[in-house]
């Protein structure tokens, strides 16, 4: 057996070992994704338990009951039974955004698992391609036979985590320009409250501002729906150990931003707490995006000294 088949068998060990890795990048991402799709059915649970509550509410003033009867007697009765129904609706509201963030896990989970399943037997078959590198070493009984076989395993490895941390980097970019748009939509928003609030704004600016908000509070579900992905990215390359960056506790930050809202001055107050911690969160997306970029410099130097390493061997005389 010559060189030139000596090498075809690194090769192949190379991209075993790749794909054995990619799949337990994988199983990692699977692990994730199963665990959010139970975290968006309780939340889903939790929601449609309130909208149950409010609903009954509305229906003990709607009725003939103690509620009513005790409310006509004060002289509110019109009041209250507006405000239940615009907490029923708020309700409504947030069992729909449940529904559509669970439908958003289950599709990702599924997209994973079917990953997963396309890269069953890559265990199996980096052991035979391991296997048929031994044998060629062994019946061409190279001097450097055993480095060759270090190399191309740790190659295998290393181009594995580069892909990984390319997909992180996408998630990431996703995310940020998605954040980036809600930010602007919501700032928009808050210049409107402002302007309702201190400057006597009317009807028309009320309309605009409730606009502005409804823009904001889907800008920042397509900003939850980026973050999710993200959670999948990171699951395999150390998200935990990368400083700042929480996505499991940041998903339900945006959720419903402007519930049951009684007054300009709480609408104003609200969209100043979304902006802060928005903008917190752009901060720790940034540290994440320096983190990445410093991870992805390591594996490049190191997939580069292992091919430069490999070749040397290779072309020794």
């Amino acid at each position: 057996m010559d060189e030139s088949s000596l090498v075809k068998h690194a090769e192949a060990v190379r991209a075993a070992a790749e794909a054995r890795a990619h799949r337990r990048h994988v199983a990692a991402q699977l692990a994730t994704t199963g665990a959010l799709v139970a975290t968006r059915r309780e939340e889903l649970a939790e929601r449609e338990r309130a909208l149950q509550v409010e609903q009954s509410d509305v229906r003990r003033l709607e009725q003939l009951s103690l509620t009513k009867v005790w409310a006509t007697l004060r002289g509110d009765a019109a009041d209250r039974l507006a405000v239940e129904r615009a907490e029923a609706d708020v309700a409504a509201l947030a069992v729909a955004s449940a529904i559509s963030r669970l439908s958003s896990a289950v599709a990702d989970d599924a997209r994973v698992r079917r990953e997963h399943d396309g890269l069953r037997g890559a265990d199996e078959a980096y052991g035979d391609a391991l296997a048929a590198y031994e044998l060629a070493i062994l019946t061409t009984g190279g001097r450097d036979a055993a480095e060759l076989t270090e190399i191309a395993e740790q190659l295998g490895v290393a181009e594995a985590r580069q892909r990984e941390i390319t997909e992180a980097v996408d998630a990431l970019r996703a995310t940020r320009t998605a954040l980036d748009s809600a930010l602007a939509s919501l700032d928009s928003a808050g210049g409107w409250s402002t302007y309702d609030t201190f400057f006597g704004g009317g009807i028309v600016a009320d309309m605009v501002k409730h606009s502005k908000i409804d823009a904001a509070t889907a800008a920042f579900t397509e900003v939850n729906r980026a973050l999710e992905r993200l959670s999948v990215e990171l699951a395999d390359i150390g998200a935990s150990a990368i400083d700042g960056v929480d996505v499991s506790q940041t998903l339900a930050v945006f959720d419903v931003l402007f519930d049951n809202i009684l007054s300009d001055w709480m609408v104003k107050e609200r969209i100043s707490e979304a902006q802060a911690r928005a903008t917190n969160l752009r901060e720790r997306l940034a540290q994440l995006a320096d983190d990445l970029d410093t991870d992805a410099g390591e594996i490049a130097a190191r997939v580069d000294a292992l091919l430069e390493r490999r070749e040397a061997i290779l072309t020794a005389s």
